[in-house]
């Protein structure tokens, strides 16, 4: 009986071996996983993780209605504040009993929960022909969109027409659901009399 239990101690050192280093190599795995996802790496920060191109992003209000539409060329998304770049948007704004807002620029950004849109470098807001009013056309280096609030804002110079006129000037808020249109500083305008009947 003794002669049998020798036989399999080593066995049973073995296997007791391997059990705790199959538990280490447990708690080393968990351990570095831990760590890795508690702190973000840099390479997360800088990298996007997916792009498409050609592409057109709609949100709809409670009732199904379209609020807003964004296209573009190209959309780079960036995982670590979910913010995404596009390369040529397009953004149109549709409210209920008025023309649509459309803004086109060179790139935008937008941030993660998509309540701003940041277009940058040629920037052109239209509005089309209301109720007999003129088209309007605004053009910048830079404006801020708030889709959200039908709102298109920005601290940079401004060029507006309406139909014959043209208004000039630093700083620029424009609320599409009012129709009204502010300029802050720097203004210059011209406007041309009425035609003669």
């Amino acid at each position: 009986m003794t002669s049998a239990v020798h036989q399999r101690v080593p066995a049973l050192v073995l296997l007791g071996f391997a059990l705790l280093l199959a538990a280490g190599s447990f708690w080393l795995v968990e351990l570095s996983n831990k760590s890795s996802s508690n702190a973000p790496s840099k390479i997360e920060s800088t990298m996007p993780d997916y792009f498409v191109e050609n592409f057109t992003f709609s949100k709809l209000d409670a009732r199904g209605l379209m609020e807003y539409r964004v296209e573009g060329a190209k959309m780079t998304h960036y995982p670590a504040d979910k913010h995404s770049v596009i390369e040529k948007p397009v953004v149109r704004s549709f409210s209920p009993n008025r023309p649509p807002t459309i803004a086109r620029a060179d790139i935008a950004n937008i941030n993660g929960d998509h309540t701003e849109v940041r277009l940058i470098d040629n920037v052109i807001l239209e509005r089309g022909q209301v109720l007999g009013d003129e088209p309007l056309t605004v053009t910048s280096s830079y404006m801020l969109v708030l889709p959200e609030k039908d709102i298109v804002t920005t601290d940079q110079q401004v060029d507006i027409r309406v139909g014959k006129m043209h208004l000039s000037g630093t700083g620029m808020v424009a609320n599409n659901a009012t129709r009204e249109l502010t300029l802050e500083s720097k203004v210059n305008g011209t406007f041309l009399p009425p035609k003669k009947r």
